[in-house]
């Protein structure tokens, strides 16, 4: 007695992508899969939620038993709405001054400055993120789904091919020796 299992087939190629926006932030997540015999994972993730990498790929690799994947977390921050003002005599004034102290000590003048923002992420923030990550996986789910779909066909159509050309053949098999 043979029994029938239904067995969903999934391509390995994939492609997912979700978004969200948290305060100024907005959140994207990118992930890319390709045929490997097991997990490959690359992983290129904004710095604040490196912390999280971890917990991601055990998220991915629940969702996806194998492939070549390429996971991407990164943040666009809107800067226009919190831009402050620059007051422009009193930069000039600062830069003279500069200028000014940098000739009298013969040290050169910094080309840039800097300010280090750190910044923790909160729970808040982690669970937009989480959410936005499973968002992405499940797309790249779905879209492997509808390649496997595809194959399925394609492997249907191929053995109704071979089971008609094997029945045409089998009035030449009598005549054989």
């Amino acid at each position: 007695m043979q029994k029938n299992i239904l067995v969903m087939i999934q391509s390995m190629t994939g492609y997912g992508k979700a978004t969200a926006i948290f305060g100024e932030k907005k959140i994207n997540v990118e992930i890319k899969s390709l045929n490997s015999k097991a997990m490959d994972l690359s992983t290129r993730i904004a710095p604040l939620y490196r912390e999280k990498e971890m917990e991601i790929r055990n998220m991915i690799s629940k969702s996806l038993e194998r492939g070549k994947v390429d996971f991407s977390l990164w943040i666009e921050k809107d800067v226009s709405d919190t831009a402050t003002p620059i007051n422009a005599a009193l930069v000039e004034n600062y830069y003279n001054q500069i200028k000014s102290i940098s000739e009298m000590t013969h040290i050169p003048m910094p080309d840039v400055l800097t300010k280090a923002d750190v910044q923790e992420l909160s729970e808040e923030e982690w669970e937009v993120v989480r959410q936005v990550v499973e968002e992405a996986i499940n797309h790249l789910v779905d879209f492997r789904k509808q390649e496997g779909t595809a194959l399925e066909k394609k492997f249907n159509e191929k053995i109704d091919n071979i089971e008609s050309l094997l029945k045409s053949i089998e009035p030449y098999e009598t005549e054989r020796v």
